[in-house]
Order: structure tokens, then sequence, then C-alpha cells
């Protein structure tokens, strides 16, 4: 891309990140959790959620939330990101246990998941993450059933 390209199609640096970032927003959190938000119970969401999760490039992911460190235009992107999917995660789990602070604390395991997946290379063989994810789901399950309403 020529500097004359570049300008015709952003104003500044600064145009080009929140085109950069607007974009993966919408494709890594917006039409993730619509994808999941089909699911016909908070089981099936939960697991859509976190199959859709495991599928997607964790180098974007990573290399994102490395640069949010020393940016502050791409720290607000990951900060807006990171609450939307935690608060789906957590929306989600209330509808699977109704113990007070049990849903927060199941949602924020699910997403803290992804992210140390996503930091430890465990995303970059999807099947395999996919697996864990859904292990680590299955005894979430398993402990919860006790307290299910």
């Amino acid at each position: 891309m020529t500097r004359g390209s570049f300008y015709h199609h952003f104003r500044n640096r600064e145009d080009f990140v929140r085109t950069l970032l607007a974009a993966w927003e919408e494709d890594y959190t917006e039409r993730m959790l619509a994808y999941a938000g089909q699911g016909s119970s908070a089981g099936e969401i939960l697991k859509r959620y976190l199959s859709i999760a495991a599928e997607k490039q964790p180098g974007r992911e990573v290399s994102i939330r490395a640069w949010s460190l020393h940016d502050p235009l791409v720290g607000e992107f990951q900060q807006r990101v990171d609450t939307r999917r935690l608060d789906f995660a957590i929306r989600t789990c209330r509808r699977l246990v109704h113990m007070p602070g049990q849903a927060e604390v199941i949602g924020q395991v699910a997403h803290l998941c992804l992210i140390g997946g996503q930091q430890a290379g465990l995303r970059r063989d999807a099947a395999r993450f996919n697996r864990f994810l859904h292990g680590a789901f299955s005894l979430f399950e398993g402990a919860l059933a006790p307290w299910r309403a």
C-alpha cells in the first residue's frame, strides 16, 4: 500500500486503527455472541460461545491484547470487548444457576479460560482447546447441578 492509497482510505493513523479494531470487534465479539445467542438453552448458548471462540484466530487476540497495554485507543476497544464478552457469559450463567454470586464466578472463569487459553497458546489447536473448554464446562455443570433452581 502506498502512502497515497493509505490516505485515500483513511484520514490518519487513528482512523486506520479505529477501522481495524471496529472490524475485529464486530467479527470477534458481536458476531460470535450473536451466533452463541441462538442456542436453545443456557447450556447450549455457553457451549456455542466456547466452540466459536475456540475456532477464532488466537494470534489476533493475543496481539491486540498486547498492543492495548501500550496504546490507549486500543485499550479502549479491548476493555469494551472484554466487558461485552464477560457480561454475556455472566448473563448466560444466571440462567443456569440462581445462587447469589455463582453466575458471576462461573462467567468470569469462562471468560478467563478464553483469555488464558489464547495467551498460553492452547488455541493454536482449535479442536484441543474446544475439548478443554467443553470439559471445563461439564465440570461446572456437574458441580452446579445441586444448586440449580
